[in-house]
């Protein structure tokens, strides 16, 4: 009986053997944008070179009143089957992904203190900065049609580090000479244990989703996707901490140099309210994609075959309330991502075709100009970055990519 099921569900795939076309997909993306700081702060951080009064003071010239930071390192290989108008396609990938929004206030106060800006609010609420490493493995069925495609997908997440900072409100007061510090602050932190800070640690498990479609009318092709909608839920050994208060600091008042453990011992007490950090299990979102485009053909020489659409991510601080149209808004806001609204195109050449890219949005808020090279037909190999333009700015370039795309048929 077992058997006769078996080969009930493999009747597909031998009805199509002569039909049955194999890819290999190898893809590695690495991507580094902001929208203020450039390649000069990116090097310092990196290098871990000493920060100077002099690079501090271009650093805060160069930032805006909220900096974007975002980079994502992925690596990943990926397997289709064709079968018919059907397909199934597996997936395993490695990401890495940073995704921080900084008010300048919150950078003045960590590069200068706040000794400069006595008299003076720095409100560095909206503050926020998230961080994970993770595996996905996806698992994809589709059907082509002439005029209508579709294709859904489900995911397993495997956790590995998590690391976050939501500060919903801060404000600091600093009176003239220091007399006073008035404090006002809403903080949310999340970290997975930090007892293996391994590549691979398992420190927990998620899921995630992808839906698409693509219909033909008259001569465009238009799609639609929805992809890595999907979560991770941390382990009870992850900390979280939450710190919702407000305190008046004014000093500490000694009475004997040579004996004061009694002023210090009260001084603590500004400190009370924050509350203690708990191990417990919390769930975070991934960055989901959002994509709308059509496709076609033009008579200008340079758009002979063109695609134009924007993209959206969506990805919320925290799981803090229920779905809803107000929480879908949420994610859409608070993914430190503007809309991105691109064209691109290709242009064949007899030994390799360029593909062009001008876009609008993203992370950088900014224009973009991409270009790739793709060299074969039935096997393919591709290579481009999304920031051309960054190439020849030096110190001043606010962003870097660089993808590679190899595709295998047979």
């Amino acid at each position: 009986m077992k058997n006769f099921v078996w080969i009930l569900l493999f009747i597909p795939f031998l009805n199509h053997a002569q039909e049955n076309n194999h890819e290999i997909n190898w893809h590695s993306n690495f991507i580094f944008e902001t929208n203020s700081l450039n390649k000069l702060f990116l090097d310092g951080l990196v290098n871990g070179e000493h920060i100077n009064d002099s690079t501090k003071s271009q650093w805060l010239n160069l930032a805006k009143q909220s900096n974007t930071i975002h980079s994502t390192i992925n690596n990943g290989i990926e397997y289709s089957y064709s079968f018919g108008n059907k397909f199934l396609t597996f997936s395993a990938s490695d990401i890495n992904h940073l995704n921080a929004n900084i008010r300048k206030d919150l950078i003045k106060l960590v590069l200068k203190g706040n000794y400069d800006y006595q008299n003076e609010t720095l409100n560095f609420s909206n503050s926020n900065i998230r961080a994970d490493r993770y595996q996905q493995y996806k698992l994809t069925y589709g059907i082509k049609g002439e005029k209508i495609s579709a294709s859904v997908g489900i995911s397993y997440l495997a956790g590995n580090h998590h690391l976050s900072y939501i500060i919903k409100e801060g404000f600091l007061f600093t009176a003239p000479y220091g007399t006073y510090l008035d404090l006002t602050y809403d903080i949310n932190s999340f970290i997975t244990d930090t007892s293996d800070l391994s590549a691979l640690a398992k420190n927990g498990n998620g899921l995630a989703i992808d839906f698409s479609t693509s219909f033909n009318i008259n001569n465009l092709k238009f799609n639609l996707s929805l992809q890595d909608v999907g979560f991770i839920m941390w382990n009870t050994s992850s900390v979280a901490l939450s710190v919702d208060s407000s305190f008046n600091f004014q000093g500490i008042e000694i009475d004997d140099i040579y004996n004061f453990n009694d002023s210090l011992i009260d001084a603590n007490n500004v400190i009370d309210n924050i509350t203690p950090s708990d191990n417990k299990s919390f769930k975070s979102y991934i960055p989901a994609t959002l994509h709308l485009s059509f496709a076609g053909k033009s008579n200008y020489k340079y758009l002979k075959n063109f695609s134009t659409g924007m993209i959206a991510k969506w990805q919320p601080y925290m799981d803090d309330t229920k779905l809803s149209f107000e929480k879908i808004y949420q994610g859409f806001m608070e993914s430190n991502y503007m809309p991105l609204f691109y064209i691109n195109s290709i242009i064949k050449n007899k030994k390799f075709d360029l593909l062009p890219s001008f876009s609008y949005g993203g992370f950088t808020k900014e224009e973009n100009i991409g270009l790739a090279i793709s060299k074969g037909n039935k096997n393919k190999l591709i290579v481009g970055t999304n920031n051309l333009e960054d190439l020849f700015k030096g110190e001043e370039a606010q962003a870097l990519s660089l993808f590679i795309n190899i595709k295998l048929q047979f």
